[in-house]
């Protein structure tokens, strides 16, 4: 059996897979570090310090002129260096928070053909999680990897948090932990983790409204208080940002005529060919409706959708005196709206909940929904 790892950069193989670059699992070893376009192999004969000195080495140089692996690349390199031999890839998680890693780990399980692949939890803070196999390090195990942190990688123990490469206390971990995932898992994973980009797309339902009882409990509150302020009979309703229609299609039930905007390709050809009724869709982004395609109704529903740095300032420019507004709680407080707009209602649409995501791979804590109801002056 050949272990292959298979990582972005020189360090994650210390950081996340020194228990099995361990030399005392008696396998031969291959490294894959993706942005040297290096590919080692390490006989099961050599020692914790043999195995660790040519990643040394690779941190010495910058990797300039190097030609990097891609996923498909370096899965070829594996299935032609291990051959007929039975191997185990390890890399990166698809939900890692370092979005480069988070890549990495899901096109190369889906490029390798024939391995198994497992995933090391790595950095990915915002979940706790089930794992298939937990490795507590041995004291001397521990040792080597803060003594190759502190003597190979000063220049990252510099580096502030928000840096992908920084080494904060929580990337050098104790206990390794790892997991066996299938396609639609790690798809599903990858998405969960780009929810705020468009990696999200790449599965349907990512955030599981279809199925979450947190998401349907929030989706119902969210339309029973639409309801309780505003008759159907009073004009169109402008969704911004209605995603695959969950939301659309109650209001649909409940007799609104709507017009939908969804600005992502994916999101909007699964919009189109699941809703149906008095509804119109339009491929427009928050700030394209505030200008070129201004849309008239009744009021504007911007339902979990500030989460990206939008110009509040626009909200003017909406043909409409009505706009409602949910986020969770903490972002919500600290929205600054435009003076000619003030707060007629403000309510809690679901509570904070603990909740399984992916399958039960994970779980975290959701953080409610709060509403509010803005009014023009």
């Amino acid at each position: 059996m050949i272990d292959v790892i298979a990582v972005s950069r020189p360090e994650d193989v210390v950081l996340d897979f020194l228990s099995v670059l361990d030399p005392g699992s008696g396998r031969e070893v291959h490294l894959v570090i993706a942005d040297r376009g290096a590919y080692l192999r390490l006989p099961a004969g050599v020692p914790l310090a043999g195995r660790l000195a040519p990643l040394a080495g690779l941190l010495q140089t910058s990797g300039d002129g190097a030609k990097p692996f891609s996923p498909g690349s370096a899965a070829d390199a594996i299935a032609l260096e291990t051959g007929d031999v039975a191997a185990m890839v390890w890399t990166h998680s698809p939900a890692d928070s370092r979005e480069r890693r988070g890549q990495w780990g899901y096109e190369l399980a889906a490029a390798i053909r024939r391995a198994p692949v497992r995933h090391a939890v790595g950095d990915a803070h915002w979940f706790q999680w089930r794992t298939d196999l937990d490795v507590q390090l041995e004291q001397p195990l521990v040792d080597a990897k803060l003594d190759f942190v502190n003597t190979h990688c000063a220049s990252l123990l510099r580096l502030g948090e928000e840096d992908d490469n920084a080494l904060p206390t929580r990337r050098i971990q104790s206990v390794e932990r790892f997991f066996d995932s299938g396609p639609d898992e790690r798809a599903r994973l990858f998405a969960v983790m780009g929810s705020l980009s468009s990696n999200a797309a790449v599965v349907a339902d990512p955030w599981e409204f279809a199925t979450s009882a947190y998401e349907l409990e929030r989706l119902d509150a969210t339309a029973a208080w639409v309801r309780g302020h505003l008759d159907p009979v009073a004009g169109r309703v402008i969704e911004v940002g209605a995603c695959e229609g969950a939301l659309t299609r109650r209001l649909l039930h409940d007799g609104y005529a709507v017009d939908a905007t969804e600005p992502n390709a994916n999101f909007l050809a699964r919009l189109r060919d699941t809703v149906e009724g008095d509804v119109r869709i339009h491929r427009h982004s928050f700030e394209e409706l505030t200008t070129t395609r201004r849309l008239t109704g009744s009021a504007y529903l911007l339902i979990e959708m500030l989460y990206y740095g939008q110009d509040l300032t626009l909200l003017d420019r909406f043909p409409t005196d009505r706009v409602f507004v949910s986020m969770e709680p903490d972002r919500l407080a600290r929205q600054v709206w435009p003076s000619a707009w003030s707060i007629e209602e403000e309510l809690d649409l679901v509570l904070p909940r603990v909740e399984p995501i992916v399958g039960g791979r994970a779980y975290l804590r959701k953080r409610g929904s709060r509403g509010i109801l803005l009014r023009r002056r």
